[in-house]
């Protein structure tokens, strides 16, 4: 007997969804559309879609993607289907020309102006105060040498492509690997070129958009390994912890977060824990703008800040359970949306067909395939769950960001380790670009 498939998007049955969706259809493709003027100084006076039109519209998009790749076989188990359709089905909308520029202009201006972060501090903070407050100490110490020794083999791994490849170790290590690891896509696009242009006396910002082409590729290499990489090593034993990323000896730890609900009936709770949430981001913002304090980036502050609250217990764990409500909010309701979002505002199709080669894709799949073994092997040295460190501290740092963590989690069922991806994204950029500021010398 065939197995029924059970459509549900945005929470609803078929037979009410679609009358939903054709509301929104009909205001996108005849004309209906709520709009607003926005001023810029780069770009002068622009139409955009109103919050509500661009956010029934994602949700819409995001979660019919998010269904087929859920429900498509093989896609769903192995190729991070639920995360990687939202993220190229909807990029691929617009490169077709299906999301008019409105949308385009209203939903740049929804993630740019501050929900991708709105969403990143609900997910930080609680994705640190839901740990157990021995597990969150002994993992963060045990975390720089999976970091460090990710690094090392994805930088391996790319010198031995580009000798396969014939690109020569020095172009497959400069140009197409460590715009992939060097902090996402801001790394990619500035970082990088700012330091060729005063390594070599060339002016080398034209290269930011190649750069930022191979970032993404990556992104998505990134992804698609989690997938796969989960459900191979779920069948081998010691490999997986099951969102754990400490070892224990003899079985898995047990989280605080297995012993307290997941969410809670009180609206109340869960609005503080956004608020808790948002002010903690906020915190975090003013440090890393303060003198002496700005070397470390105001996120990394906020991770900082949530550890010192769990650790010290500053805040009961009664109330700083709201700020886990209010992460399973944004993992339940918002990440569909979210991933189609960031699918149409920074996954270009038009730049990866544009720079894309077979000898370049081979380069770059190495270097994250490095990345992704170093960081489980040194993992598993330092104590950590080899999974785990795979995912966060070596796919996490061959991404185009914040987002691309997001992305990538996402695709390993990982949410609650974004932390640990923060600091990869973060901390494993920064030194990625010293790593290639002191080999770039020796090859040029």
């Amino acid at each position: 007997m065939e197995k029924k498939v059970n459509f549900k998007v945005c929470g609803l049955p078929a037979k009410y969804f679609f009358p939903f969706c054709a509301v929104i259809l009909v205001s996108v493709y005849l004309g209906f559309m709520p709009t607003v003027k926005i001023y810029s100084n780069d770009a002068g006076t622009y139409v955009a879609t109103s919050f509500i039109m661009t956010i029934a519209f994602l949700m819409a998009i995001g979660g019919i993607f998010f269904w087929l790749g859920n429900t498509i076989p093989i896609v769903n188990n192995y190729l991070g289907g639920a995360c990687l359709l939202p993220l190229l089905g909807a990029s691929f909308l617009n490169y077709i020309g299906l999301v008019p520029q409105e949308l385009v202009n209203g939903t740049k201006v929804l993630m740019s102006g501050g929900f991708q972060d709105a969403y990143i501090a609900m997910l930080l903070v609680g994705s640190i105060l839901v740990m157990d407050r021995k597990i969150l100490l002994g993992a963060t110490a045990r975390y720089l040498p999976a970091i460090l020794g990710s690094q090392v083999f994805a930088l391996g791994f790319c010198m031995l492509a580009g000798l396969i490849t014939n690109y020569g170790v020095a172009d497959a290590l400069f140009n197409i690997g460590a715009p992939c690891m060097s902090g996402g896509s801001g790394g990619a696009m500035t970082t990088l070129p700012a330091l060729y242009t005063s390594l070599s006396g060339t002016d080398m910002t034209p290269m930011a958009g190649q750069f930022l082409c191979y970032a993404s590729i990556a992104n998505v290499l990134a992804v698609v390994m989690a997938a796969v990489g989960g459900a191979l090593t779920s069948k081998v034993k010691g490999l997986n912890g099951n969102g754990e990323i400490l070892r224990a000896k003899g079985a898995a730890v047990q989280t605080e977060g297995e012993k307290r609900p997941a969410t809670s009936a009180d609206y109340v709770a869960l609005g503080s824990g956004i608020f808790m949430s948002f002010c903690l981001y906020l915190l975090g913002n003013i440090l890393g703008n303060l003198p002496g304090f700005g070397v470390i980036p105001g996120l990394a502050w906020t991770i900082v800040l949530g550890i010192i609250i769990k650790c010290t217990g500053i805040i009961p764990d009664s109330i700083g359970d709201n700020c886990v409500y209010s992460m399973n909010f944004a993992l339940k309701a918002l990440l569909p949306m979210l991933i189609a979002g960031i699918g149409i505002n920074s996954l270009k199709f038009a730049t990866l067909a544009e720079f894309f080669s077979i000898g370049a894709f081979v380069v770059i799949f190495m270097g994250v395939l490095g990345a992704f073994i170093g960081a489980m092997i040194f993992g598993k040295l330092a104590g950590l769950w080899s999974y785990e460190a795979g995912v966060t501290a070596g796919l996490c740092c061959c991404n185009i960001g914040g987002s691309g963590d997001l992305a990538v989690l996402s695709a390993a069922n990982r949410m609650n380790l974004l932390a640990f991806a923060s600091i990869s994204t973060r901390i494993g950029g920064a030194l990625m670009v010293i790593w290639i500021g002191l080999l770039y010398p020796l090859f040029h």
